[in-house]
């Protein structure tokens, strides 16, 4: 059997992460030990700390400093590579883990794979099995999918025209869904990774799927959803209610009232070729 492949941020990412934090750490410390100097040196009182950096360039002041800020970057860095993504890709799953977050997805379930701005692992009725934006080695991410039999990954999500923003105030999805989108906005403003991505493994059981992207003027990524309809039951009856009054709405032929180039507002409609019998099973897999 083919052993499973690692993938893990660009070789030049880690590298920069590996020497810049620490070369960040010595300036930043020693900076700050001159300034401390100089202050020292300038004042009558103050004689620096415990009796060094008691003017500029005192060599032991230095020494120390710069030897704190490179360990204490050493140290930021390795939790930085830690904390990022990685692919487990091998021929029985492929396996996704970032900060505190981890989804493992069996290959039997996998059906088409988007590697661009997010990877993706879609299964049966479109379902999202697995989102995460790629920080990959993207060329050691595609020959590992291609060598463990995986579909060849697209380079553009094909629902990419159906996600809709979601605002805290909409109305447009049943109340447990909308309680679900804000508890992961709100694990997503604290940083909880890992429960940002249970909460998106429960929406998508729901029939409801999640991705998070950056909009200009916004500092924080904002989510946006889309729906398998014959998942949600309440957004089948709500869009018939709404065709109902669309089609109550509009002006028969001959009406006076009717003024011309008055349209009703009519909502868009979903647009899911697959059944929802199709996907179940990758749904209940969502949950694992």
């Amino acid at each position: 059997m083919l052993p499973s492949t690692t993938v893990r941020p660009p070789r030049g990412v880690r590298l920069a992460l590996r020497l810049g934090y620490p070369l960040a750490g010595l300036l930043l410390f020693l900076a700050i030990t001159l300034a401390v100097e100089a202050a020292a040196q300038a004042s009558d009182s103050f004689d620096g700390i415990l009796g060094r950096a008691d003017h500029v360039g005192e060599p032991v002041a230095l020494v120390v400093a710069g030897a704190l800020g490179t360990l204490l970057g050493v140290v930021w860095s390795s939790s930085v590579l830690a904390e990022a993504l990685r692919a487990q890709v091998g021929v029985r799953a492929i396996t996704l883990t970032w900060d505190d977050a981890r989804v493992s997805v069996p290959r039997t379930l996998v059906e088409d794979v988007v590697v661009g701005a997010d990877v993706v692992l879609l299964g049966a009725g479109t379902v999202e099995l697995a989102r995460v934006r790629c920080d990959l080695d993207r060329p050691t991410l595609l020959t590992a999918l291609t060598d463990h039999g995986y579909p060849t990954p697209r380079a553009e999500d094909p629902h990419e025209e159906v996600f809709t923003p979601w605002e805290r105030t909409a109305q447009d999805l049943p109340r447990q869904e909308r309680r679900l989108l804000g508890a992961r906005a709100e694990a997503l403003t604290d940083g909880a990774h890992g429960d940002a991505e249970l909460l998106r493994r429960q929406l998508a059981a729901r029939g409801v799927m999640v991705r998070d992207v950056h909009r200009p003027g916004r500092r924080a990524r904002v989510q946006e959803w889309r729906v398998i309809p014959e998942a949600v039951p309440a957004l089948s009856a709500s869009a018939a209610r709404d065709a109902a009054r669309t089609a109550s709405a509009r002006p028969r032929a001959g009406d006076p009232s009717a003024r011309k180039g008055d349209r009703p507002a009519a909502r868009r409609p979903w647009k899911e070729a697959e059944p929802l019998e199709a996907a179940r099973p990758a749904l209940r897999a969502a949950l694992v």
